[in-house]
């Protein structure tokens, strides 16, 4: 691809090597991908031949819920979270970072609620299998409580970079 900055930006090396770097927009779009073809083949199955398969319910459940939190992280990771921009356009940067930090602490308390919750749940259904594809159940909910720890350290990290920005 040409040197020039905005040309590099629309090549597809170059967006090929940005999904590289960020796995958890990749494994997302792949959920993505997947929960659309396992909905396109049951809508032809079911419409076209009259025969509805019944494990595909149970599959496009499990790939929603994954890709949303992989997508929870590449989103608060990137910090591109959807914000009330008036604030930042009234506040100066100390005392905005300030209340960030304050949404960031909630955020922590909640997310160390679904870590617990999280937890006592996956011991709860280790017993418990999905119906047509005998998935454990704890496996497909595991995301939850997982995710949950890793948007603990990017919130964490997040916070940190924005409070040495607005005091350096």
């Amino acid at each position: 691809c040409p040197e020039r900055r905005e040309t590099r930006e629309r090549c597809p090396r170059m967006k090929l090597r940005r999904l590289i770097k960020e796995p958890d927009l990749l494994i997302s779009m792949a959920f993505l991908l997947g929960f659309f073809t396992i909905c396109t083949l049951q809508v032809v199955v079911r419409f076209v031949l009259t025969v509805p398969l019944s494990w595909t319910e149970e599959l496009v459940a499990a790939l929603v819920i994954w890709m949303t939190f992989f997508g929870v992280i590449a989103v608060e990771r990137k910090r591109s979270q959807i914000r009330v921009e008036l604030l930042e356009d009234l506040l100066p940067p100390r005392p905005l970072a300030i209340l960030y930090t304050v949404f960031d602490v909630a955020i922590l308390a909640c997310l160390i609620g679904i870590i617990v919750g999280g937890w006592h749940t996956i011991a709860e259904t280790g017993y418990q299998r999905t119906p047509a594809l005998g998935i454990p159940i704890n496996t497909l909910i595991a995301i939850v409580p997982l995710a949950s720890v890793v948007l603990c350290v990017i919130v964490v990290r997040n916070a940190w970079a924005r409070l040495k920005e607005a005091w350096s």
